[in-house]
């Protein structure tokens, strides 16, 4: 077995002591002559040596690695949010670690004392329903950076970046009114985190303005997923609403099908709009009309503002509100009078 090559052999190489090895690899050499400095490099690439990694983090005291908690990895939204995670990242020579916390968060207090333990430099949490007292716990009082991503609910004074949602709700609302839809339901989850609520805000801030109801039995609940769609499409049917808000793409894409397999047509007999313009809504039939939000972008933003915290601890709290957008496509059909 070939030893590894350790830091005594480059500073024996180099002729010098370990501590001035140690000094001049991690860029903290000033104080040395330049024949020094090129002598120890010159030793270093002689042997081929690389810095053992948790070592160098000891004396940095950085990793280099940011901490990214999302509910579900496989959620298309979350993918494009963290492309854009990853692009920065990238870009400003850091790690990004993606977790999956599960449907209701089962995972976070684990994830979030196993990454602290081991010196992540900041979080980015994508996460709903997050709990002050855990964030207080884990992260706030060692003072480690991280950013929320839509948890304006918690009012905190920290880094946050969130999407003009209650805007976006109403616009989606607005579209299918101005369409001659006057029934216009609206699916979304019971349990509504705080960016979701503020599209069902937009929603009825919409039918309050064109002064039309807003019916019991045309608020329908159910699981944010495409499953969640598809169980709820009898109900939709059974309410007798002409147009959908469907809360997010997935559950648009999940109720489509289901009223499909009922022998209802989209949109001709209903018509459907969605929330987020994931991939997937080029690729149904009908192609998805849907509320744009920038995914990509929202993880860029996010990581730019994590990595501005992480280098520049004392900066202002930063918030930032991103655009929306309206994508016409095919699934929604005007009423005619």
């Amino acid at each position: 077995m070939v030893r590894k090559v350790t830091i005594k052999d480059v500073a024996a190489l180099a002729q010098t002591s370990v501590t001035t090895v140690s000094l001049i690899l991690n860029n903290k050499g000033e104080r040395f002559s330049a024949e020094t400095i090129a002598r120890v490099k010159a030793a270093r690439e002689r042997l081929q040596y690389e810095p053992d990694y948790f070592a160098q983090n000891m004396i940095n005291k950085e990793t280099k690695t940011i901490a990214v908690l999302v509910p579900d990895i496989n959620n298309p939204f979350f993918s494009q949010f963290i492309q854009g995670v990853e692009e920065i990242a990238y870009q400003f020579d850091f790690i990004p670690l993606i977790y999956s916390a599960g449907a209701h968060n089962q995972k976070v207090d684990h994830y979030l004392k196993e990454l602290v333990r081991r010196n992540v430099d900041g979080f980015i949490l994508a996460i709903p329903h997050l709990q002050k007292t855990t964030l207080d716990s884990y992260l706030q009082k060692r003072q480690i950076p991280f950013i929320l991503l839509d948890q304006s609910d918690k009012q905190h004074a920290g880094d946050e970046i969130t999407v003009a949602d209650t805007q976006g709700g109403e616009l989606a609302a607005r579209y299918l009114i101005e369409r001659g839809h006057h029934k216009v339901g609206i699916v979304l989850p019971e349990q509504r985190a705080w960016n979701i609520e503020q599209r069902f805000i937009g929603y009825q801030a919409a039918m309050l303005k064109a002064q039309l109801p807003v019916a019991d039995e045309w608020q329908i609940t159910t699981p944010l997923t495409k499953l969640g769609g598809y169980q709820v499409a009898r109900q939709v049917i059974d309410s007798g609403v002409t147009a959908v808000f469907a809360i997010n793409d997935e559950l648009a894409i999940g109720l489509i099908r289901g009223l499909r397999e009922l022998r209802v047509q989209v949109p001709e007999d209903i018509s459907v709009i969605g929330y987020d313009n994931i991939d997937w809504c080029e690729y149904v039939t009908p192609k998805l009309t849907t509320i744009k939000q920038p995914i990509f972008e929202l993880g860029q933003e996010a990581t730019r503002l994590l990595l501005n915290r992480i280098v520049e601890p004392a900066i202002a709290p930063q918030q930032k509100v991103l655009s929306i957008e309206l994508v016409e496509r095919e699934s929604v059909q005007p009423i005619h009078p």
